[in-house]
């Protein structure tokens, strides 16, 4: 199943692309090691910035179709053209820590090669322009979820902050690094912060990522309410792109308070939305096992499986929790972690996971995902 992405503007769709959105990956620990903050210098010129400008609109439109082998392309042909113009090579760094905080799949996180190709043009970019905080951003970002570096990653959020304090998507990055280490006091004071200053399009996304940190949280009344207030003003149109998430993680709060009639009528409602969508099956499958359907679930599980269907391997692992079989949890939870699944950040704090905590394979996963 292909998913469409809907037209949005460029620094959302930043937040969107995550590692485990359709990339092969890895979440074994990298070697990393933190570069030192840049010091500031003189700004790029003005020339500079107007072929960066140019360089980024051929590389990055349309987004959702970049590959590695285009941005190879764009670096091939942006280091001979800075051959006949030394502006330019300013602009070509300027690219690739744009390019590289955009498609964390070539930001080095698959293999061990490309993060440090992606590191040595990052550190480049931070040379000709101390002040660029599209590689501040990309680095931290490969700190967080490649080298597992929090320190690292904190201090350049911190310090792409001080260069630009009015960037929403830096906020709220450094605000849900905050909060799958637990520190949600501080997270939701970031995340708040981030909303103010993002425009509509942008607060649609960040929503959703706050109503998964006060999960993490076990703020279930919170989530709940949020959700219903969202589901009373959302026009039923709208569900499509930007209302289903408030049946799912409905869902997944009312379970935890073991309401799982209720929490099967909120997650069938988000699957209705998307009845083709693998994670909402896979989110269904787990909701008629936690109400006692057992052979529904199964059956949605299985469904979820066949060729047709995009493997969700971290929601699929609990669905498999939730029947009791722990080998095969513990085996999508592995693929999750060959695959990158952004959720794997999330695992020490996820609920779901409770009954399986002591489990000696489940340390194994959390090293893998940096817990």
């Amino acid at each position: 199943m292909k998913k469409v992405i809907p037209k949005l503007p460029l620094i959302c769709l930043l937040i969107l692309i995550t590692p485990g959105l359709g990339q092969t990956q890895t979440q074994d620990k990298l070697s990393f090691h933190c570069p030192p903050l840049p010091q500031s210098t003189t700004a790029p010129t003005t020339r500079s910035l107007a072929m960066a400008d140019s360089l980024a609109k051929e590389a990055l439109i349309p987004l959702d179709m970049e590959t590695e082998a285009r941005i190879a392309k764009v670096n091939s042909r942006s280091r001979q053209s800075t051959k006949a113009d030394s502006a330019r090579v300013r602009a070509f760094f300027e690219l690739l820590g744009s390019v590289h905080g955009s498609l964390h799949r070539y930001a080095g996180i698959p293999t061990q090669d490309k993060l440090e190709k992606a590191m040595a043009d990052l550190q480049q970019a931070l040379v000709l322009n101390p002040d660029l905080v599209s590689a501040l951003h990309s680095i931290a970002l490969i700190a967080a979820r490649g080298g597992h570096n929090y320190a690292c990653a904190e201090a350049l959020y911190l310090h792409a902050l001080k260069i630009e304090p009015a960037n929403a998507i830096i906020y709220f990055d450094y605000a849900e690094l905050l909060a799958y280490q637990g520190k949600f006091e501080a997270a939701f004071r970031y995340a708040e912060t981030a909303m103010a200053l993002a425009d509509q399009p942008c607060k649609d996304l960040y929503q959703w990522r706050v109503m998964r940190m006060h999960y993490m949280a076990k703020n279930y009344d919170w989530v709940i309410n949020q959700c219903d207030q969202h589901i009373e003003k959302t026009d039923q149109e709208d569900f499509w792109n930007n209302g289903w998430p408030a049946y799912y993680y409905k869902g997944l709060a009312l379970a935890e308070q073991e309401k799982y009639d209720q929490a099967l009528e909120a997650t069938n409602l988000s699957y209705a939305f998307l009845s083709k969508d693998g994670f909402n099956l896979t989110s269904s499958a787990r909701a008629y096992v936690m109400a006692g359907d057992t052979a529904i679930g199964k059956g949605l599980l299985a469904a979820v499986l066949e060729p047709n269907y995009e493997w969700m391997p971290y929601e699929i692992a609990t669905a498999y929790e939730a029947l009791g079989d722990f080998d095969n949890t513990f085996l999508w939870l592995n693929i999750a972690a060959d695959e990158g699944d952004e959720w794997l950040r999330w695992l020490k704090l996820d609920p779901r996971w409770k009954r399986i905590r002591s489990d000696p394979r489940f340390k194994k996963v959390q090293e893998r995902a940096g817990g």
